[in-house]
Protein backbone atom coordinates (compact mmCIF):
# COMPACT_ATOMS: atom_id res chain seq x y z
CA UNK A 1 0.00 0.00 0.00
CA UNK A 2 2.94 2.32 0.66
CA UNK A 3 3.56 2.56 -3.10
CA UNK A 4 -0.01 3.71 -3.69
CA UNK A 5 0.12 6.22 -0.83
CA UNK A 6 3.40 7.56 -2.24
CA UNK A 7 2.07 7.74 -5.82
CA UNK A 8 -1.06 9.56 -4.65
CA UNK A 9 0.96 12.15 -2.74
CA UNK A 10 -0.49 11.27 0.66
CA UNK A 11 2.78 11.00 2.60
CA UNK A 12 1.96 14.08 4.68
CA UNK A 13 -1.30 12.43 5.79
CA UNK A 14 0.38 9.28 7.14
CA UNK A 15 -0.23 8.40 10.80
CA UNK A 16 2.35 5.77 11.72
CA UNK A 17 2.39 3.60 14.83
CA UNK A 18 5.94 2.41 15.62
CA UNK A 19 6.57 -1.00 17.18
CA UNK A 20 7.45 0.68 20.50
CA UNK A 21 4.01 2.30 20.82
CA UNK A 22 1.50 0.89 23.37
CA UNK A 23 -0.92 0.20 20.52
CA UNK A 24 1.72 -2.10 19.04
CA UNK A 25 3.01 -3.70 22.23
CA UNK A 26 -0.22 -4.16 24.18
CA UNK A 27 -3.01 -6.30 22.80
CA UNK A 28 -5.57 -8.00 24.98
CA UNK A 29 -7.94 -10.95 25.19
CA UNK A 30 -11.11 -10.60 27.25
CA UNK A 31 -11.91 -13.85 29.04
CA UNK A 32 -13.26 -15.00 32.39
CA UNK A 33 -14.34 -11.50 33.34
CA UNK A 34 -11.14 -9.55 32.74
CA UNK A 35 -8.57 -8.36 30.22
CA UNK A 36 -5.45 -10.48 29.70
CA UNK A 37 -2.47 -8.91 27.96
CA UNK A 38 -0.99 -11.11 25.24
CA UNK A 39 2.68 -12.11 25.54
CA UNK A 40 4.92 -9.57 23.79
CA UNK A 41 8.45 -10.60 24.70
CA UNK A 42 10.75 -13.29 26.06
CA UNK A 43 9.99 -12.52 29.71
CA UNK A 44 6.25 -12.80 29.17
CA UNK A 45 6.75 -16.22 27.56
CA UNK A 46 8.83 -17.49 30.48
CA UNK A 47 6.43 -16.25 33.15
CA UNK A 48 2.96 -17.68 33.66
CA UNK A 49 0.37 -15.45 32.03
CA UNK A 50 -3.12 -14.98 33.44
CA UNK A 51 -4.64 -16.19 30.17
CA UNK A 52 -2.98 -19.63 30.36
CA UNK A 53 -2.74 -22.28 33.06
CA UNK A 54 1.02 -22.73 32.46
CA UNK A 55 3.92 -20.68 31.01
CA UNK A 56 4.15 -20.81 27.23
CA UNK A 57 7.87 -21.56 27.10
CA UNK A 58 7.61 -25.39 27.52
CA UNK A 59 4.95 -25.51 24.79
CA UNK A 60 7.12 -23.46 22.44
CA UNK A 61 10.21 -25.59 23.14
CA UNK A 62 8.23 -28.78 22.52
CA UNK A 63 6.66 -27.57 19.24
CA UNK A 64 9.63 -28.38 16.93
CA UNK A 65 9.40 -32.02 18.02
CA UNK A 66 5.68 -32.44 17.38
CA UNK A 67 5.04 -34.92 14.60
CA UNK A 68 3.93 -33.34 11.35
CA UNK A 69 0.56 -33.90 9.72
CA UNK A 70 0.47 -37.28 7.98
CA UNK A 71 -1.81 -36.41 5.06
CA UNK A 72 -2.47 -33.49 2.74
CA UNK A 73 -6.07 -32.83 3.74
CA UNK A 74 -6.97 -29.24 4.58
CA UNK A 75 -6.83 -28.47 8.30
CA UNK A 76 -8.68 -25.87 10.32
CA UNK A 77 -6.79 -23.11 12.11
CA UNK A 78 -8.08 -24.42 15.45
CA UNK A 79 -6.99 -28.03 14.82
CA UNK A 80 -3.56 -26.92 13.61
CA UNK A 81 -2.72 -24.93 16.74
CA UNK A 82 -4.25 -27.54 19.01
CA UNK A 83 -2.08 -30.20 17.36
CA UNK A 84 1.17 -28.23 17.25
CA UNK A 85 0.76 -26.27 20.49
CA UNK A 86 -2.11 -27.15 22.83
CA UNK A 87 -5.82 -26.61 23.32
CA UNK A 88 -5.35 -23.40 25.30
CA UNK A 89 -3.38 -21.77 22.48
CA UNK A 90 -6.06 -22.83 20.02
CA UNK A 91 -8.86 -21.56 22.28
CA UNK A 92 -7.37 -18.29 23.54
CA UNK A 93 -5.09 -17.25 20.66
CA UNK A 94 -6.17 -18.73 17.32
CA UNK A 95 -9.89 -18.46 18.08
CA UNK A 96 -10.01 -14.72 18.93
CA UNK A 97 -7.41 -13.95 16.25
CA UNK A 98 -9.67 -15.43 13.57
CA UNK A 99 -12.62 -13.52 14.99
CA UNK A 100 -10.63 -10.30 14.79
CA UNK A 101 -9.29 -10.78 11.25
CA UNK A 102 -12.02 -12.78 9.52
CA UNK A 103 -14.98 -12.44 11.92
CA UNK A 104 -15.04 -16.20 11.46
CA UNK A 105 -15.01 -19.53 13.26
CA UNK A 106 -11.48 -20.85 13.72
CA UNK A 107 -12.85 -24.41 13.62
CA UNK A 108 -14.10 -23.87 10.05
CA UNK A 109 -11.38 -21.64 8.60
CA UNK A 110 -8.51 -23.15 6.63
CA UNK A 111 -5.00 -22.69 8.06
CA UNK A 112 -3.51 -23.06 4.58
CA UNK A 113 -5.62 -20.22 3.15
CA UNK A 114 -5.88 -17.90 6.16
CA UNK A 115 -2.25 -18.05 7.29
CA UNK A 116 -0.15 -19.29 4.34
CA UNK A 117 3.24 -18.50 5.95
CA UNK A 118 2.39 -20.58 9.04
CA UNK A 119 1.28 -23.45 6.78
CA UNK A 120 4.56 -23.23 4.89
CA UNK A 121 6.57 -23.24 8.12
CA UNK A 122 5.36 -26.74 8.92
CA UNK A 123 5.22 -27.90 5.32
CA UNK A 124 8.80 -26.86 4.50
CA UNK A 125 10.54 -26.94 7.89
CA UNK A 126 8.39 -29.32 9.94
CA UNK A 127 7.78 -26.69 12.62
CA UNK A 128 6.46 -23.19 13.22
CA UNK A 129 9.48 -22.27 15.33
CA UNK A 130 11.98 -23.65 12.81
CA UNK A 131 10.15 -21.89 10.01
CA UNK A 132 10.32 -18.53 11.79
CA UNK A 133 14.07 -18.88 12.36
CA UNK A 134 15.08 -20.37 8.99
CA UNK A 135 12.77 -18.56 6.57
CA UNK A 136 14.36 -15.48 5.07
CA UNK A 137 11.95 -13.60 2.86
CA UNK A 138 13.62 -11.55 0.14
CA UNK A 139 12.02 -8.11 -0.25
CA UNK A 140 9.87 -7.71 -3.34
CA UNK A 141 11.73 -4.99 -5.21
CA UNK A 142 8.73 -4.41 -7.50
CA UNK A 143 6.77 -2.79 -4.68
CA UNK A 144 9.51 -0.80 -2.97
CA UNK A 145 9.02 2.95 -2.61
CA UNK A 146 10.61 5.66 -0.45
CA UNK A 147 7.63 5.39 1.87
CA UNK A 148 7.96 1.59 2.15
CA UNK A 149 11.65 2.00 2.97
CA UNK A 150 10.79 4.56 5.62
CA UNK A 151 8.16 2.24 7.13
CA UNK A 152 10.73 -0.54 7.40
CA UNK A 153 13.42 1.68 8.88
CA UNK A 154 11.04 3.20 11.43
CA UNK A 155 9.55 -0.23 12.20
CA UNK A 156 5.92 0.70 11.72
CA UNK A 157 3.54 -1.71 13.40
CA UNK A 158 0.47 -0.29 11.70
CA UNK A 159 -0.58 2.95 10.07
CA UNK A 160 -3.53 5.00 8.96
CA UNK A 161 -4.23 8.36 7.38
CA UNK A 162 -5.61 11.62 8.68
CA UNK A 163 -9.34 11.21 8.36
CA UNK A 164 -9.02 7.42 8.26
CA UNK A 165 -8.45 5.06 5.33
CA UNK A 166 -11.40 6.62 3.53
CA UNK A 167 -8.85 9.31 2.63
CA UNK A 168 -7.05 6.73 0.46
CA UNK A 169 -10.25 5.82 -1.39
CA UNK A 170 -11.27 9.44 -1.90
CA UNK A 171 -7.85 10.41 -3.26
CA UNK A 172 -7.69 7.39 -5.55
CA UNK A 173 -11.11 8.24 -6.97
CA UNK A 174 -10.06 11.86 -7.51
CA UNK A 175 -6.84 10.94 -9.32
CA UNK A 176 -8.47 8.34 -11.56
CA UNK A 177 -11.24 10.73 -12.56
CA UNK A 178 -8.57 13.27 -13.48
CA UNK A 179 -7.04 10.61 -15.74
CA UNK A 180 -10.33 10.09 -17.56
CA UNK A 181 -11.52 6.88 -15.90
CA UNK A 182 -15.30 6.48 -16.10
CA UNK A 183 -17.02 5.37 -12.86
CA UNK A 184 -20.50 3.91 -12.44
CA UNK A 185 -21.12 4.32 -8.73
CA UNK A 186 -23.86 2.37 -6.93
CA UNK A 187 -24.79 0.66 -10.20
CA UNK A 188 -24.63 -3.15 -9.80
CA UNK A 189 -23.53 -5.11 -12.82
CA UNK A 190 -26.28 -7.48 -14.01
CA UNK A 191 -24.48 -9.72 -16.52
CA UNK A 192 -21.15 -10.63 -18.08
CA UNK A 193 -21.30 -12.42 -21.45
CA UNK A 194 -18.60 -13.92 -23.63
CA UNK A 195 -18.71 -12.89 -27.29
CA UNK A 196 -17.64 -14.93 -30.32
CA UNK A 197 -14.83 -12.44 -31.01
CA UNK A 198 -13.25 -13.21 -27.63
CA UNK A 199 -14.37 -10.00 -25.96
CA UNK A 200 -16.78 -9.56 -23.04
CA UNK A 201 -20.02 -7.63 -22.81
CA UNK A 202 -20.75 -6.18 -19.38
CA UNK A 203 -24.34 -5.11 -18.69
CA UNK A 204 -26.01 -2.72 -16.24
CA UNK A 205 -29.69 -1.75 -16.10
CA UNK A 206 -30.44 -0.01 -19.42
CA UNK A 207 -26.80 -0.06 -20.53
CA UNK A 208 -24.03 -2.39 -21.69
CA UNK A 209 -20.49 -2.07 -22.99
CA UNK A 210 -18.10 -4.41 -24.78
CA UNK A 211 -14.54 -4.63 -23.47
CA UNK A 212 -11.32 -6.51 -24.14
CA UNK A 213 -10.77 -7.59 -20.54
CA UNK A 214 -12.65 -7.59 -17.23
CA UNK A 215 -10.89 -7.29 -13.87
CA UNK A 216 -13.45 -8.28 -11.25
CA UNK A 217 -13.02 -7.11 -7.67
CA UNK A 218 -16.59 -7.78 -6.57
CA UNK A 219 -17.34 -10.62 -4.09
CA UNK A 220 -17.03 -14.10 -5.59
CA UNK A 221 -20.67 -15.00 -4.96
CA UNK A 222 -21.87 -11.79 -6.59
CA UNK A 223 -19.77 -12.50 -9.67
CA UNK A 224 -21.06 -16.09 -9.82
CA UNK A 225 -24.64 -14.85 -10.14
CA UNK A 226 -23.95 -12.79 -13.28
CA UNK A 227 -21.74 -15.19 -15.25
CA UNK A 228 -22.92 -16.94 -18.45
CA UNK A 229 -24.69 -20.30 -18.06
CA UNK A 230 -21.87 -22.16 -19.82
CA UNK A 231 -19.45 -20.94 -17.16
CA UNK A 232 -21.20 -23.03 -14.51
CA UNK A 233 -17.94 -24.75 -13.64
CA UNK A 234 -16.54 -21.40 -12.54
CA UNK A 235 -19.76 -20.15 -10.97
CA UNK A 236 -20.16 -23.27 -8.81
CA UNK A 237 -16.73 -22.72 -7.26
CA UNK A 238 -17.31 -19.01 -6.67
CA UNK A 239 -20.70 -19.63 -5.05
CA UNK A 240 -18.99 -21.63 -2.31
CA UNK A 241 -16.82 -18.68 -1.22
CA UNK A 242 -19.16 -17.27 1.41
CA UNK A 243 -19.06 -13.93 3.21
CA UNK A 244 -19.96 -12.83 6.70
CA UNK A 245 -21.72 -9.73 8.03
CA UNK A 246 -20.26 -7.51 10.75
CA UNK A 247 -21.96 -4.91 12.91
CA UNK A 248 -19.66 -1.95 13.61
CA UNK A 249 -20.43 0.59 16.33
CA UNK A 250 -18.18 3.65 16.67
CA UNK A 251 -18.51 5.31 20.07
CA UNK A 252 -17.01 8.59 21.23
CA UNK A 253 -16.77 9.71 24.85
CA UNK A 254 -15.62 12.87 26.56
CA UNK A 255 -12.27 12.62 28.35
CA UNK A 256 -10.06 9.54 28.75
CA UNK A 257 -12.30 6.61 29.60
CA UNK A 258 -10.36 3.49 28.55
CA UNK A 259 -8.46 2.17 31.61
CA UNK A 260 -5.55 0.63 29.66
CA UNK A 261 -3.37 1.63 26.73
CA UNK A 262 -3.18 -0.70 23.77
CA UNK A 263 -4.58 -1.62 20.39
CA UNK A 264 -7.72 -3.20 21.81
CA UNK A 265 -9.04 -6.61 22.79
CA UNK A 266 -10.60 -9.67 21.17
CA UNK A 267 -13.07 -12.14 22.65
CA UNK A 268 -12.90 -15.96 22.30
CA UNK A 269 -16.07 -17.55 20.91
CA UNK A 270 -16.49 -19.51 24.15
CA UNK A 271 -17.30 -16.26 25.99
CA UNK A 272 -20.98 -15.22 26.31
CA UNK A 273 -20.13 -11.62 25.37
CA UNK A 274 -21.96 -10.57 22.19
CA UNK A 275 -19.02 -8.73 20.61
CA UNK A 276 -15.99 -9.89 18.65
CA UNK A 277 -13.76 -7.26 20.20
CA UNK A 278 -13.16 -3.54 20.75
CA UNK A 279 -10.45 -1.39 19.13
CA UNK A 280 -9.04 1.54 21.11
CA UNK A 281 -8.87 4.01 18.20
CA UNK A 282 -7.78 6.99 20.29
CA UNK A 283 -4.76 5.14 21.62
CA UNK A 284 -3.42 4.21 18.19
CA UNK A 285 -4.45 7.36 16.33
CA UNK A 286 -5.10 10.27 18.70
CA UNK A 287 -4.51 12.61 15.75
CA UNK A 288 -8.03 11.79 14.55
CA UNK A 289 -9.64 12.83 17.86
CA UNK A 290 -11.59 16.07 18.01
CA UNK A 291 -9.54 19.23 18.52
CA UNK A 292 -12.14 20.87 20.80
CA UNK A 293 -11.09 18.80 23.83
CA UNK A 294 -9.93 15.36 24.91
CA UNK A 295 -12.18 12.60 23.62
CA UNK A 296 -11.95 8.81 23.42
CA UNK A 297 -12.98 6.86 20.33
CA UNK A 298 -13.53 3.10 20.33
CA UNK A 299 -14.82 0.71 17.67
CA UNK A 300 -16.99 -2.23 18.75
CA UNK A 301 -17.21 -5.16 16.31
CA UNK A 302 -19.94 -7.79 16.54
CA UNK A 303 -21.62 -10.58 14.63
CA UNK A 304 -19.52 -12.12 11.89
CA UNK A 305 -20.09 -15.86 11.61
CA UNK A 306 -22.52 -15.54 14.53
CA UNK A 307 -24.45 -12.47 13.32
CA UNK A 308 -27.77 -14.14 12.48
CA UNK A 309 -27.79 -16.37 15.55
CA UNK A 310 -27.14 -13.40 17.85
CA UNK A 311 -29.10 -10.61 16.19
CA UNK A 312 -31.27 -12.08 13.45
CA UNK A 313 -31.27 -11.23 9.76
CA UNK A 314 -29.29 -8.04 9.02
CA UNK A 315 -32.35 -6.45 7.37
CA UNK A 316 -34.35 -6.71 10.58
CA UNK A 317 -31.75 -5.54 13.10
CA UNK A 318 -32.40 -2.18 14.74
CA UNK A 319 -29.30 0.07 14.98
CA UNK A 320 -30.37 1.07 18.49
CA UNK A 321 -30.07 -2.55 19.59
CA UNK A 322 -26.50 -2.83 18.30
CA UNK A 323 -25.62 0.44 20.03
CA UNK A 324 -27.06 -0.90 23.28
CA UNK A 325 -25.02 -4.12 22.96
CA UNK A 326 -21.88 -2.09 22.25
CA UNK A 327 -22.34 0.21 25.24
CA UNK A 328 -23.08 -2.71 27.55
CA UNK A 329 -19.89 -4.46 26.38
CA UNK A 330 -17.83 -1.28 26.91
CA UNK A 331 -19.23 -0.93 30.42
CA UNK A 332 -18.75 -4.58 31.36
CA UNK A 333 -15.24 -4.98 29.98
CA UNK A 334 -13.74 -1.48 30.27
CA UNK A 335 -15.82 0.05 33.06
CA UNK A 336 -17.11 2.87 30.82
CA UNK A 337 -20.33 4.00 32.48
CA UNK A 338 -20.71 7.42 30.89
CA UNK A 339 -22.95 7.91 27.88
CA UNK A 340 -21.25 8.43 24.52
CA UNK A 341 -21.31 11.91 23.04
CA UNK A 342 -21.68 10.46 19.55
CA UNK A 343 -22.40 7.09 18.00
CA UNK A 344 -22.29 5.66 14.48
CA UNK A 345 -23.83 2.23 13.78
CA UNK A 346 -23.25 0.44 10.48
CA UNK A 347 -24.07 -3.09 9.36
CA UNK A 348 -21.43 -4.21 6.89
CA UNK A 349 -23.30 -6.76 4.81
CA UNK A 350 -21.26 -9.73 3.51
CA UNK A 351 -18.06 -7.74 4.07
CA UNK A 352 -15.47 -10.43 4.90
CA UNK A 353 -14.95 -13.59 2.81
CA UNK A 354 -14.62 -16.83 4.75
CA UNK A 355 -11.65 -18.98 3.73
CA UNK A 356 -13.22 -22.19 4.98
CA UNK A 357 -11.79 -25.69 4.53
CA UNK A 358 -11.19 -26.39 0.85
CA UNK A 359 -10.79 -22.70 -0.05
CA UNK A 360 -7.43 -23.17 -1.78
CA UNK A 361 -8.96 -25.85 -4.03
CA UNK A 362 -11.87 -23.57 -4.92
CA UNK A 363 -9.53 -20.72 -5.82
CA UNK A 364 -7.22 -22.97 -7.84
CA UNK A 365 -10.15 -24.51 -9.74
CA UNK A 366 -11.51 -21.04 -10.50
CA UNK A 367 -8.22 -19.76 -11.86
CA UNK A 368 -7.65 -23.00 -13.81
CA UNK A 369 -11.09 -22.65 -15.44
CA UNK A 370 -10.20 -19.15 -16.64
CA UNK A 371 -6.77 -20.27 -17.84
CA UNK A 372 -8.03 -23.35 -19.73
CA UNK A 373 -10.65 -21.33 -21.62
CA UNK A 374 -8.32 -18.36 -22.07
CA UNK A 375 -11.03 -16.06 -20.79
CA UNK A 376 -10.34 -12.30 -20.72
CA UNK A 377 -11.23 -12.25 -17.02
CA UNK A 378 -9.05 -11.58 -13.98
CA UNK A 379 -10.18 -12.18 -10.39
CA UNK A 380 -8.94 -9.85 -7.67
CA UNK A 381 -10.27 -8.64 -4.33
CA UNK A 382 -10.72 -10.09 -0.87
CA UNK A 383 -12.48 -13.29 -1.98
CA UNK A 384 -9.33 -15.14 -3.00
CA UNK A 385 -5.90 -14.51 -1.49
CA UNK A 386 -6.09 -12.18 1.48
CA UNK A 387 -8.79 -10.00 3.06
CA UNK A 388 -6.69 -7.01 4.15
CA UNK A 389 -6.35 -3.73 2.26
CA UNK A 390 -2.65 -4.50 1.84
CA UNK A 391 -3.40 -7.93 0.34
CA UNK A 392 -6.02 -6.58 -2.06
CA UNK A 393 -3.81 -3.80 -3.40
CA UNK A 394 -0.76 -6.03 -3.70
CA UNK A 395 -2.65 -8.81 -5.52
CA UNK A 396 -4.29 -6.24 -7.81
CA UNK A 397 -0.87 -4.93 -8.77
CA UNK A 398 0.39 -8.44 -9.51
CA UNK A 399 -2.72 -9.11 -11.62
CA UNK A 400 -2.21 -5.96 -13.70
CA UNK A 401 1.47 -6.84 -14.18
CA UNK A 402 0.45 -10.27 -15.51
CA UNK A 403 -2.07 -8.75 -17.91
CA UNK A 404 0.51 -6.29 -19.26
CA UNK A 405 3.11 -9.04 -19.61
CA UNK A 406 0.65 -11.26 -21.48
CA UNK A 407 -0.31 -8.36 -23.75
CA UNK A 408 3.32 -7.65 -24.58
CA UNK A 409 3.93 -11.32 -25.41
CA UNK A 410 0.92 -11.28 -27.73
CA UNK A 411 2.19 -8.16 -29.49
CA UNK A 412 5.59 -9.78 -30.03
CA UNK A 413 4.00 -12.88 -31.52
Amino acid sequence: VCCQVHDLGLESSILAVPSSHPAARSRFIYSRGKLHQLPSGVISIIKKQSLFSKPLLPTILREPFVRGKQDDTDESVYDFFKRRMNEEVAEYLSDPLCRGIFAGDTRLLSLKSCFPPVYQYENQHGSIIKGVFFTKEAPDTTVLSPLATRAKEERWSTWSLQGGLQTLCDKLLEVLKQRGVDFKMNTPCTAVNFNTDGRLTVAWPNEKITVDHVISGIPAQTLANILPEDWEGLASELKNIHNTTVGVVNLEYEGSVVPVEGFGYLVPSSEPLQVLGIIFDSCAFPENDRRSGKTTRITVMMGGHWFNSLFGHPDSVAPDHLQSVAQEAAEKTLGIRSKPTSCLVTIQRDCIPQYTLGHSDRVRNSFDFIERRKLPLTLIGASYSGVSVNDCIYNAQLAVDRILESSQETDVQ
